[in-house]
């Protein structure tokens, strides 16, 4: 069983924090455990210390910060944030979950009957949230706020609904960096708990001041929401929890925003992979469609592909100079070049001959002297069972270098035809 407590708001060094207690139970964490530890593409720190100690001390709890300013609108009247931010946990663990606090009609209507069922329609049996519920709307204002991680989704979706013609009532007010400590693969044995967070702070830091000049730019508000839900409870796994950890975030601020506009990875609803281990995008329609509350609506970009994106972006002075999709990302957020975060940015851009705009944000002549070992990385991973967005993104830049014709198109080509022997 997972029991989260009524939510409630205390202000520290500046900063207002919305919280609640959360009891797991040790035969639910275990099977946590036991179920992620062998999951692919993710770093899983379950193993170091989990449970970890703070469970078992005075006033532990998940929590959500914001600026201090901000206090006003974080949503201690419902228990929405923190059911978004444990379901994928509760799912994992087949364990139930009981709240204190009420959850929106909506929301749990869209839960019970849409997303758990098809998400866990392989499981024997489903979980159930279990505690009151009501459908009176949240006060607050009508801000319409959108992600801002400096990625080509993120930045795609300010061009798309941060201009002039944007239609007002879906016209972006705000964008947010939401920093949920989410460990990416790079982490490497041994493993010290404290070292890994300050370090990944430390990336966010920069990350996270791009994003606040992108929007004053754009004389937008920025917002930085910070929540400890990875380090003392996921510690990994973002691909396949990343949009219900998002949406939390929003839901923690239920009372400053009415839309949350998502960056679509392109990939649309494909129903057929709905499960609980493959990735949030393979079905962020559903969790679109099943998570808004009778306050908080969520839509969905559109689904263009990567290479639509880039098109559209690549002259962008904010995608230019800030541009940040890496995996091995250093405390300068700079881009390596050579995962695939950033293979899948960089061989497009050179393909439809963009790429020498971005030499601020790339290693473009180490790129342009690896060339074909970069097309031929990207071509070898994407054979990897997992890597199915891999093998998403070799189809469309081979399609797009049949069109191009141009060197790097070729050479794409070639590479693709040589390792098919």
């Amino acid at each position: 069983m997972i029991t989260i407590g009524k939510p409630y708001i205390t202000k520290e060094e500046k900063l207002a924090y919305l919280r609640a207690k959360i009891y797991i139970s040790s035969d639910t964490a275990r099977r946590y455990v036991q179920r992620t530890s062998e999951l692919v593409n993710c770093a899983w720190l379950t193993a170091v210390d989990y449970p970890p100690a703070i469970w078992n001390e005075p006033g532990s709890n998940l929590w959500f910060s914001v600026p201090e300013e901000y206090a006003e609108y974080l949503c201690e009247e419902r228990s929405n944030a923190f059911v978004i931010a444990l379901l994928w946990y509760a799912m994992v663990a087949g364990s139930d979950i009981c709240f204190e606090a009420p959850v929106s009609q909506q929301l749990y209507d869209g839960l019970t009957q849409k997303l758990i069922p098809a998400v866990m329609k392989d499981a024997d049996t489903q979980i159930s949230l279990i505690g009151p519920v009501t459908s009176d709307e949240v006060s607050g204002e009508h801000g319409v706020v959108s992600g801002m991680s400096c990625g080509a989704d993120s930045l795609y979706t300010l061009h798309c609904y941060g201009s002039n013609s944007t239609p007002e009532d879906v016209k972006l007010t705000h964008l947010m960096y939401c920093e949920l400590d989410y460990i990416f693969p790079r982490v490497v044995p041994p493993y010290d708990i404290d070292e890994i967070f300050y370090k990944d702070g430390q990336i966010n830091s920069q990350i996270v001041n791009n994003a606040a000049i992108i929007a004053k730019r754009h004389h937008m508000s920025f917002l930085h929401i910070h929540s400890n839900l990875d380090r003392d409870y996921c510690r990994g796994g973002l691909i396949y929890s990343g949009m219900y950890r998002f949406l939390a975030c929003t839901l923690a601020l239920e009372r400053l925003f009415s839309i949350y506009i998502i960056s679509s990875s392109g990939n649309g609803n494909q129903v057929e992979e709905i499960s609980l281990f493959s990735p949030t995008q393979n079905y962020e329609d559903l969790i679109c469609a099943s998570c808004g509350t009778e306050k908080l609506h969520y839509m969905i970009s559109d689904h263009a592909t990567r290479v639509d994106k880039l098109r559209v972006i690549a002259d962008d002075a904010d995608f230019r100079d800030f541009v940040s999709v890496c995996y091995n990302l250093d405390e300068n957020a700079s881009n390596c070049g050579e995962c695939y975060g950033c293979m899948k940015t960089i061989i497009p851009l050179d393909i439809i001959g963009k790429l020498n705009q971005f030499d601020k944000t790339f290693d473009t002549a180490k790129y342009y002297a690896n060339r074909q070992d970069v097309f031929r990385n990207l071509i070898r991973f994407s054979k990897r069972p997992e890597a199915s967005a891999a093998r998403e993104s070799v189809k469309q830049f081979m399609k797009l270098s049949i069109e191009a014709d141009n060197e790097a198109a070729r050479e794409f080509i070639n590479v693709c035809n040589e390792e098919k022997r």
